[in-house]
């Protein structure tokens, strides 16, 4: 006889969405870290002055390698699904950088 047993799931929904306009993916041997970044200008009055800042708010997630590829795999299909219906995403393409970033076999760093 099967034995049933009833699993209660609480979701949490408290969390707004998070823009991103920038990212930061690094690695090593056992996990991948996506470092989504938001940054806002501000203005604040000082005194009679006003002065420009910024607001920058980070948003990390780490995942293991298969984990890493899952979501490759999955962003992959969205993307060709998205075009798809809304045509090609256009790519401003990157400016070259002067002084190449130092990397080891074991970490890599990607700032996109």
């Amino acid at each position: 006889m099967e034995d049933k047993r009833r699993v209660n799931v609480n979701i949490d929904h408290s969390e707004l969405g998070f823009f991103t306009d920038n990212v930061t993916i690094s690695h090593n041997p056992n996990k991948f870290i996506f470092d989504f970044v938001q940054v806002t200008p501000r203005f604040d009055r000082i005194g009679d002055d006003m002065q420009q800042s910024l607001a920058v708010k980070h948003n990390t997630i780490i995942m293991d390698p298969i984990m890493a590829r899952n979501i490759l795999e999955i962003l992959k299909d969205n993307l060709e699904k998205y075009e798809k219906n809304f045509g090609e995403i256009k790519i401003q393409k990157r400016k070259a950088v002067s002084k190449p970033m130092e990397y080891s076999e074991e970490s890599t760093r990607y700032i996109g």
